[in-house]
């Protein structure tokens, strides 16, 4: 792989690269999809929808094993060959354009909701992507380092609506353990949808310097972000329940009302305005591997041209999804069918890897 110069990441850089490509926006209506199914036992299947990420990390520790230094997109080119390899390697990227261009819109609608009103959802996303572009042209090293100082930021945001636990009630949490099998599946398929970006990990993981720690870091970022979601989920059901909750488009901002400060007028705002901040990282990450997997299929544009030529191209998506109804409507039916795209292309890359005996001592080029 055609690595950065000197672009190694850290384990803590890592571990919080990839826990920024699974916290974005979503986390601020994931109570709703889950209570539909599961009810007051919603942020069970938030545990249970972690083994999507967790398969996904087992491949790509498999594959690191015996391709340290190739991404996946190479080693698809090498078990597939020049033509099927690209063809599935377009795929694979187009779904990191369609997950960018779905958080930019979802990012841009409570962004307009809830901090600039005045300002219309082009100049929103016009000016977000701009930043995110600028993050994600800087590379993955710089990326790394801004994952692990907005993580304190994080730290505390995800602090602050734990104080709605005192306004909270007990009984709405009740009862436990009273759904059936079945429906706590179900929530549980939602949950996982939640998780995806973690995709990430397989263009990323050759830029990990200790990689016999791979497995560990990944583990810790997935439990990071269950516990996350697991919190967030039971916070909401304790303190709106299960029938208010439905109500609101971003349920988990309605925790920011318990939150009185007497010389601020809307907490909310504030509390918005920075975690702002994090979707932007976990968008950046995105348009990163956007740039990284179009790189590597046209091999004579430079990346910077990439870059370029990507902005228009996000933009103009992000502004076809619409409102935050048509928003959610649209990847509720595509997210199920990349997911399925994802989960059989690197199956059958960790397949054809195995029943080839293909490892790092193998120099075949690609046909």
């Amino acid at each position: 792989m055609n690595k950065e110069r000197g672009a190694f990441l850290t384990p803590s850089e890592f571990i919080l690269t990839l826990v920024s490509s699974m916290l974005g926006v979503g986390i601020l209506y994931i109570p709703n999809g889950l209570i539909k199914y599961a009810k007051q036992d919603a942020w069970i299947s938030c545990i249970i929808g972690a083994v999507y990420p967790i398969y996904m990390l087992l491949i790509a520790k498999y594959l690191s094993s015996k391709f340290p230094e190739d991404n996946i997109l190479n080693i698809s080119k090498k078990c597939f060959g020049r033509f099927f390899g690209t063809i599935f390697n377009i795929l694979f990227v187009s779904y990191f354009l369609f997950i960018l261009s779905s958080e930019m819109a979802g990012f841009a609608n409570v962004f307009k909701t809830y901090v600039t009103n005045f300002l219309n959802l082009f100049k929103i996303i016009s000016i977000s992507l701009l930043a995110t572009a600028y993050i994600a042209y800087k590379g993955i090293k710089p990326m790394g380092r801004l994952n692990v100082v907005l993580f304190y930021l994080t730290a505390i945001l995800i602090l602050i609506p734990s104080g709605s636990l005192v306004n909270g009630t007990i009984l709405n949490i009740m009862p436990i353990f009273k759904v059936k099998i079945m429906d706590l599946l179900k929530a549980s398929r939602e949950t996982a949808f939640f998780y995806t970006g973690f995709e990430v990990v397989f263009l990323i993981y050759p830029f990990l310097r200790k990689k016999e720690g791979f497995l560990k870091y990944g583990l810790i970022s997935i439990i990071f972000l269950m516990l996350l979601y697991v919190w967030t989920v039971f916070l909401t059901i304790c303190y709106l329940g299960i029938e208010i909750s439905p109500k609101y488009l971003w349920p988990v901002l309605g925790l920011t009302d318990a939150i009185n400060i007497p010389v601020v007028n809307s907490f909310r705002f504030i509390f918005m305005s920075l975690w702002a901040l994090i979707i932007l990282k976990c968008m950046s990450t995105y348009y990163y591997s956007i740039i990284q997997g179009t790189s590597q299929i046209i091999t004579k544009v430079s990346k910077e041209r990439i870059t370029v030529v990507l902005y228009p191209i996000i933009l103009g998506l992000a502004l076809l999804y619409g409102n935050t109804t048509e928003r959610r409507e649209i990847t509720g039916k595509l997210i199920p069918i990349y997911v399925l795209f994802n989960l059989f292309f690197i199956t059958i890359t960790a397949f054809a890897v195995k029943m080839k005996r293909l490892d790092v001592r193998e120099k075949r080029e690609c046909k």
